[in-house]
């Protein structure tokens, strides 16, 4: 759908045409991935209507209430975005300005396609485009509004999440029509690439905030999802074991080899009473299938050398070796390494899986000893399946590995995720002996010093 301008403009309108059809662009997922944390607010709490930016000390009049009986003229786009009076006098420097500095992006980007891509996306964000109508039915998104959120914070929820082409769309709008005081903090179904003013439209109506909603969160593993979906939903977990057999229901991808784990995305999700366990567990597939997409998952595997599957298990590992992602593609680096030089990856995590167990930060020598095909100890190369399901951190980051000649790691602080990396048994051995001196300070913490 082609987003269509939102302020009137001409002065760059042929810098901006489309450019070859046969460059694709691309299209980025949303940055905002929602958890339990951002179900604070209850639904129906009135979002506070601040100001945007300016600190009330500094200018009494920057910031008001919408509440407030003054409202910006719906002709007056400076009043309408927050342009003083001064900014108003130097509209005409500004804008030889701002074109000078696009025109700069698109010769320092290189020129050619990829130097208007840049260009053509700082002009998008300045003019605030926008896109017609009411958006794809094909592509819903969870969009949470948190109490006291701003117009423009909202604004860029939505534009993060897909919804509208800009913030500055959104803002325009809303900041216009007063209905914008009656939005309320809570968690929407939404569609991407919606016109700003249907995306307001459906904020604007109570009846729109979502119920039933369902958080499952990174790293769970099959059975685990199972039992929460069933206390959340009253379904009971048999009818997700017998659900998550039919693969073909599920909509499962090919290379998913009719195994469920790891396709499972964590996420949060409206189900409705009527929603059978196939039903649940399928939103679940289909949203693994849209961020695989966004990630670019099958042809960046390729570029590796590695099949889908394969990255996906290798996420669902990374998942449980850390909880800073930071880290995430230099684990994916040591791994691969590991692969590529016919080197067992001796992942505790998944000898924690093999053994079905949880909350376990260290293995003993019995457990190492385990046979399984899930345990790196003893069998080459990755287990047959994904050992959680991983979320688009975790995926991200098996899909884009550092280079280097690391070959080993640990995290020598558990509680803040810290991780030091080595290329020889020696280095490692002296990052060991860190992460020992943190067991010995948190002994109820280690099962083993290893």
């Amino acid at each position: 759908m082609k987003p269509k301008r939102a302020a009137d403009s001409d002065d760059l309108d042929d810098f901006f045409a489309e450019p070859d059809p046969g460059h694709a662009s691309r299209r980025f997922g949303p940055d905002d991935e929602l958890g339990e944390d951002d179900f604070d607010a209850e639904p129906g709490e009135r979002v506070a209507a601040r100001a945007a930016e300016d600190d009330p000390d500094d200018d009494p009049e920057a910031t008001r209430s919408l509440d407030a009986e003054e409202q910006p003229d719906d002709d007056d786009e400076d009043s309408i975005l927050g342009l003083g009076e001064q900014s108003q006098r130097g509209a005409g420097s500004r804008w030889k300005s701002v074109i000078a500095v696009l025109l700069s992006i698109a010769i320092i980007g290189g020129g050619g396609y990829f130097g208007f891509q840049k260009a053509s996306q700082a002009w998008t964000s300045f003019r605030g485009v926008d896109y017609d109508g009411a958006g794809d039915e094909s592509t819903s998104v969870l969009v949470t509004i948190r109490e006291g959120m701003t117009i423009t914070e909202i604004g860029d929820t939505l534009a993060a999440n897909q919804v509208v082409a800009s913030s500055r769309a959104f803002v325009r709008v809303a900041s216009g029509d007063g209905r914008s005081n009656s939005i309320h903090s809570g968690t929407y179904q939404m569609r991407q690439h919606m016109s700003a003013q249907a995306a307001l439209d459906v904020l604007v109506d109570p009846a729109n905030l979502a119920t039933n909603l369902v958080t499952v969160p990174e790293g769970l593993r099959d059975s685990e999802v199972f039992t929460q979906l069933s206390q959340m939903t009253g379904l009971p977990v048999s009818d997700f074991e017998a659900a998550a057999k039919d693969t073909d229901a599920l909509g499962l991808p090919d290379y998913a080899q009719d195994n469920v784990e790891g396709y499972l995305f964590p996420e949060t999700y409206t189900y409705d009473p009527a929603d059978s366990a196939t039903d649940v567990l399928a939103k679940m597939v289909d949203q693994f299938k849209q961020v695989a997409a966004q990630e670019d998952l099958v042809d960046k595997a390729a570029a590796l050398g590695r099949s889908p599957h394969d990255v996906v298990v290798v996420a669902s590992i990374i998942e449980k070796e850390t909880t800073n992602f930071d880290y995430g593609p230099q684990i994916a680096e040591v791994f691969y390494n590991r692969l590529d030089k016919g080197v067992k990856l001796q992942s505790d995590a998944t000898v924690i899986y093999a053994n079905n167990m949880s909350g376990r930060i260290t293995t003993t020598d019995e457990e190492r000893a385990i046979d399984s095909p899930y345990n790196t100890y003893v069998t080459d190369g990755l287990p047959p399946g994904a050992i959680s399901n991983p979320g688009r951190d975790a995926l991200h980051s098996a899909l884009n590995p550092t280079t280097g000649d690391d070959m080993f790691f640990v995290a020598v602080n558990p509680d803040t995720g810290e991780t030091k990396f080595a290329a020889t048994e020696e280095e490692h051995a002296a990052n060991v002996e860190e992460f020992q001196e943190w067991c010995r300070a948190n002994a109820d913490r280690c099962d083993e010093e290893d």
